[in-house]
This record gives C-alpha cells, structure tokens and sequence, in this order.
C-alpha cells in the first residue's frame, strides 16, 4: 500500500500536474520499463498498456485527499495536494521514496498522450517478447491511427526508455 502510494506521490512530485488519465498510466508503465520501483501490473488494453491498480491507487489517493482529480476541457487532471505533500514526507522518511528520473519523467509530461501511447505499446510488446520488427508491425496493427507517431516513438523508447534501464542492470 505504502510503496504504491509513494511511488505515485513522487511522480506527482517531479512533475506537479499531469492531464489525462490515459497518459498517467502510459508514463508509469514507462518509468517501470526505465527501471522504476513501479509495484503495478500492466495488461493491454483498447489505449494500450493499462493497470487496473494503478487506477485504483489515483482513485484512493484522490479520495484520501493525497492528489486533487479534476476534469478540466473533458480531460482528467491530476495534482499533488498540500496534504499530499505532507504524506510523501512521512512516506519518505519511512523509506517508501521512489526513486524518480526526473529528467524523463519532465520529458514525458511535455509529450502528448497519443505519443505516449504508441511508445507505451510498442515498449509492451518489446517486453512481452517481440523482436523489434515485429513489435513495430504489430504496433502499427494495433495502432495505425497513430502510425505518423511510430518511427519518433521507437526512437525514443530506445533512447529515453532503455539507455535509462541499463543503468538499473
């Protein structure tokens, strides 16, 4: 319970807000994939790699007061609450503090939803087993109203994604 709450409190602390729910879940999975103590399991989903834990901890730490959930244009929107912060600084001196690339999880932030959905995806499938041929064919099957985001995506799951996850090796 705790590891899962402090872990989402310290991407929350990086980056403050973050809008969307689908791109939540796809920059966790990533951070997870980049080496990130992540306790959520992933299955595929319709939107790609999705946790039904990690869904169910936002809620919880929403109701708690932890985070703030708002909608804002038909979009979820999620912040850090003061009461928050305090509960990560107790979280942290227990030692339940994750340790966060901030530059990636910065990165990520800037990045759209869909963008994150086809890396996400293809990152999936290249951990399920695919070669990265057939990760990207198979990506691109699932995806292909996403396709112009596939060769940027690839790139970047390469070099954002797995540079960072050899440090961890």
């Amino acid at each position: 319970m705790f590891e899962a709450a402090g872990s989402v409190l310290s991407i929350f602390s990086a980056v403050g807000k973050v809008h969307g729910r689908k791109k939540v879940q796809k920059m966790v999975h990533l951070l997870k994939l980049a080496g990130a103590r992540m306790p959520f399991k992933y299955e595929y989903h319709h939107y790609g790699p999705y946790s039904a834990e990690l869904q169910m901890e936002l809620s919880s730490l929403d109701r708690e007061g932890y985070l703030h959930e708002s909608i804002v244009d038909e979009t979820y929107v999620y912040e850090m609450t003061d009461k928050g912060r305090e509960f990560k600084e107790q979280l942290d001196r227990l030692g339940f503090t994750v340790s966060i690339d901030k530059e990636l999880i910065e990165t990520m932030a800037r990045q759209s939803s869909q963008f994150l959905e086809m890396v996400s995806t293809y990152a999936y499938l290249v951990d399920a087993g695919y070669k990265p041929d057939e990760a990207r064919d198979k990506a691109l099957k699932l995806k292909d109203h996403l396709k112009d985001f596939l060769d940027d995506a690839i790139s970047f799951y390469n070099e954002e994604i797995v540079s960072r996850s050899r440090s961890f090796e």
